[in-house]
């Protein structure tokens, strides 16, 4: 962002994570509408199912296996709340996707593509962005709690403890895509193993569980033989 507009700009605000309080709300919606579910099936694979996240190969199973179901799940849930209805001060209520719309209309395109509109000045940054309301929902600080691990503060933090610069680096998470440890012949006849699996389709956790381990004896079957 500071990229982009150049600093000073206010498009990102350093400090702590209350200013990204809308954002905390939407990752507990999005947790319980479907991230606990598969966090949960995926540890219950590690307890009992055979599930060794170590191994490479195992990862690329479970990609294999489940990440079409999970993109699913996910347009499943934005589709859902872009449609649900939020409780307006002195307006009727209106979806996410009607006030995306409309507000295109009334304001004009916004965004890196289209026209920009001249941003409104901002009195105090500080508070800029901040929701009072949802910042004190003990929903949202559990949750904020229970899935971030205490922020590392930065180097000038660490000696000035009334220094408000930002961190001297961003965290990084470099997610590598697992390798697959087959043929283009194994995977194929993996695939058409699965293609008989009366639980292929099912959106069931069970029937995934099941078709997780039917999976993972036939992919071990291909070095028994």
């Amino acid at each position: 962002m500071e990229a982009h507009y150049g600093p000073d700009h206010g498009a990102y605000i350093w400090g702590r994570s209350v200013h990204n309080i809308r954002i905390e709300r939407l990752w507990c919606d999005v947790t319980r509408g479907f991230g606990r579910k598969w966090s949960n099936f995926f540890l219950s694979l590690e307890f009992s199912a055979g599930l060794r996240p170590d191994l490479d190969a195992h990862i690329w199973l479970l990609h294999h296996l489940f990440l079409g179901a999970i993109n699913e799940d996910t347009y499943d849930w934005a589709r859902t709340w872009n449609e649900h209805k939020i409780r307006l001060a002195d307006e009727r209520t209106r979806s996410p996707r009607d006030l995306f719309f409309f507000g295109m209309i009334e304001n004009g395109i916004r965004g890196f593509d289209g026209a920009m509109v001249d941003d409104d000045d901002v009195e105090d940054l500080e508070t800029y962005g901040v929701d009072w309301e949802e910042l004190h929902s003990q929903d949202i600080i559990a949750h904020h709690a229970e899935n971030n691990a205490e922020e590392d503060m930065s180097e000038a933090a660490l000696t000035n403890p009334f220094s408000n610069e930002g961190p001297h680096s961003l965290s990084h998470v470099e997610v590598e895509e697992p390798l697959c440890p087959f043929s283009s012949e194994h995977v194929a006849a993996l695939d058409d193993h699965l293609a008989l699996n009366l639980h292929s389709l099912s959106r069931n956790m069970n029937s995934r569980r099941a078709l997780w381990m039917d999976a993972l004896a036939f992919c071990r079957s291909f070095y028994d033989d």
